[in-house]
């Protein structure tokens, strides 16, 4: 393999004026910079990216944590974020921090030793001190640092609205409303969609009973579970909002226990990925903008890396998708 020497000898220049000329930092005459282009061309020299980066005091690496890969959501995410993240010049570290009792932690601690140049966190189970703590350039998904660190989420407000709207005009009057512990204690936030809609159900009369996820459980078999479990407890419920894996057990234990869907039981889910269309009948789901979210997290994220001083969240608007569900 070539080396940088090799380029200067072949071009009859310094080692300095070729490093200049490949990397382009400094001036270089035109003519000469052509002739050391040239003799790279022709030794196939690659760059040492990593040893550039090094000299520039940054890695071209971004650390990103999220709960596990096997949520629909935070697998969409994760490709949403390396694809746009590749596009702005950095390469990731992907972090899934349910794999042990302290892996949030021992995953940002493994991040702050390292030389990454940022981390984009959309996890919910540690503390916000460390976090706060960081040397690292932060932004997070979902989870409120009370302005401290930069926040980009969904619009939960509309969307507990907007499945309010909709079980009201298909005259449901028993909604089963489902969602995680997490959320709840507000670690997340998702939780206010799940909160506006109790509130905007009740203002208009309807019953809303409650249930709770365990947190970090993203399995098929523990929401097909909890699913069966709910609709043998609630016989006559005519609704239910969850998030998108959720609502398709929802939609396959209903129709196992007879439910004809929606005409006896409609489903809207939240976040309404690709999931939400692949199967029949296709659930309504008002829908996390997730190309969007990823676009404002690197947006964000990039300009702080190159020093600009970001302290306000960003909100994205969310949309609805008309399934065969409700």
């Amino acid at each position: 393999m070539a080396s940088i020497k090799d380029v200067a000898n072949l071009a009859g220049v310094g080692l300095g004026t070729a490093s200049r000329a490949l990397s382009g930092n400094g001036y270089v005459a035109p003519e000469t910079k052509k002739k050391i282009e040239e003799a790279a061309r022709r030794l196939s020299y690659t760059p040492n990216v990593l040893a550039q980066n090094l000299l520039k005091n940054r890695s071209g690496i971004i650390g990103i944590l999220v709960p596990a890969l096997d949520h629909c959501f935070y697998s969409r995410l994760v490709q949403e974020l390396e694809s746009d993240l590749y596009k702005k010049g950095y390469k990731t570290m992907l972090c899934c921090t349910v794999s042990g009792e302290h892996g949030e932690q021992d995953y940002l601690d493994m991040l702050e030793n390292n030389m990454v140049d940022g981390i984009i966190t959309a996890t919910h189970s540690f503390n916000d001190e460390a976090y706060l703590e960081s040397s690292r350039v932060i932004v997070s998904f979902d989870r409120d640092f009370k302005g401290c660190i930069p926040m980009v989420r969904s619009d939960h407000e509309a969307a507990g609205r907007m499945a309010g709207e909709h079980f009201r005009e298909q005259g449901c009057r028993k909604v089963l409303n489902i969602y995680g512990e997490d959320a709840k204690e507000g670690h997340i936030l998702v939780g206010i969609a799940h909160r506006e809609l109790s509130v905007y159900l009740k203002e208009h009369g309807i019953q809303v009973l409650e249930e709770y996820t365990s947190p970090n459980r993203f399995s098929m078999g523990y929401y097909s579970e909890k699913a069966g479990e709910c609709l043998e407890k609630y016989r006559d419920i005519d609704g239910v909002f969850a998030s998108d894996p959720l609502a398709e057990a929802f939609l396959w234990e209903g129709e196992r226990r007879g439910r004809k869907i929606p005409g006896d039981l409609k489903i809207i889910s939240y976040d309404g990925t690709e999931v939400t269309g692949n199967i029949s009948p296709r659930i309504s789901s008002v829908v996390q903008q997730i190309d969007k979210i990823s676009g404002d997290l690197t947006d964000i994220l990039t300009r702080k890396i190159r020093g600009e001083e970001i302290v306000e969240d960003k909100i994205t608007e969310i949309l609805w998708r008309q399934g065969e569900t409700c």
